[in-house]
């Protein structure tokens, strides 16, 4: 066997190998598919929980056969960490060759983490938005925010107005003004969260866990999609009632995670298991009334098939940088 030397990609690197949103979206939609054929294994991320406040660090290893994509991301999350000058969320993937199982690359891993999240959110509301939406709520503005942003523009050219709502007046109209000229929409940075529900198509939150929930089911619309990247500390008991259906990619994973952050909140044992959607056993949207809330919750073999392709484009733009372990 020739010499395996594993590359170093760093977050400059990653930028310029450039997956475009579209090739992103169609991997992670794909790997979904590969997942309700049996051809993804991943387990429920485990981890650590530290003794600062809210913070943890996951474990997220993968196998994709399908893809030939195996390896694992560590991630970290200390809320606060940006007031000390440090970022909140840091991430590293490790991939390994599918033959032999050695490493082949390290990289940057919160470029996939943001991409493939809200790509997570665009595939889901591909099959249970309504039709052409116009309108769309963004409760967050950080990184998610932006990258939901981008995603669900790329999936539905039909957007055109963006109500958004953070905790600060500062971070929503710098938001604002940042994305206004990225696309043919226009941005209203609202104060209340209920203007960024109330009407909306779509309503996207990403906050960073609040002590008690903060939207409420009575603001959701008829026919609204609800997508918390947060999972399931943002939204109200009286939303999740109020939900015609719930979709998630990873219904134990979803019950574990309310149990241990929000455990007084109800998980209804009614559910859609969004990889069996994908390849056309169970349906997407039914009706225009619905109300959905689909739930990603972050499973590995996303991460690792999307982080797999920007190793491919590395080797061949010949972008990284050597690292040797003996």
């Amino acid at each position: 066997m020739n010499s395996i030397v594993p590359i170093l990609l760093s977050l400059s690197d990653i930028e310029r190998i450039a997956v475009p949103h579209e090739e992103v979206l169609s991997i992670v939609e794909d790997t979904y598919r590969m997942a309700g054929r049996g051809q993804v294994e991943v387990p429920t991320k485990i981890g650590v929980h530290p003794d600062y406040p809210k913070s943890f660090l996951h474990a997220m290893p993968a196998w994709v056969s399908g893809a030939r994509a195996l390896g694992m991301k560590w991630v970290s999350y200390f809320p606060g960490n940006m007031q000390r000058g440090v970022p909140d969320s840091t991430g590293v993937i490790i991939l390994n060759h599918a033959d032999h199982g050695l490493p082949i690359a390290i990289m940057e891993g919160m470029w996939v983490t943001y991409a493939r999240t809200a790509a997570c959110a665009a595939v889901m509301a591909k099959y249970f938005a309504k039709p052409n939406p116009t309108r769309l709520g963004l409760i967050g503005c950080g990184g998610l925010g932006t990258w939901s942003l981008l995603m669900l523009a790329e999936m539905f050219p039909s957007l055109t107005e963006v109500h958004v709502a953070s905790r600060t007046e500062a971070s929503r109209t710098d938001f604002a003004k940042r994305m206004a000229e990225k696309g043919p929409w226009r941005i209203t940075p609202v104060a209340g969260l209920r203007h960024a529900v109330e009407g909306m198509d779509i309503v996207d939150s990403s906050l960073p866990r609040p002590p008690q929930p903060l939207i409420k089911g009575e603001w959701w619309a008829k026919g609204a999609l609800a997508i918390p990247l947060d999972v399931v500390a943002t939204w109200d008991q009286a939303s999740l009632s109020a939900a015609d259906q719930l979709v998630t990619d990873d219904y134990p994973g979803l019950k574990g995670y309310a149990r241990r952050v929000a455990p007084a909140l109800q998980i209804p044992p009614e559910h859609v298991d969004f990889a069996k959607v994908v390849i056309g056993e169970v349906p997407g949207r039914q009706n225009a009334e619905q109300r959905i809330m689909a739930i990603p919750t972050g499973i590995a073999s996303l991460d690792i098939t999307l982080a797999a392709t920007i190793y491919e484009r590395a080797q061949r733009l010949g972008i990284g940088k050597p690292w040797v372990m003996a």
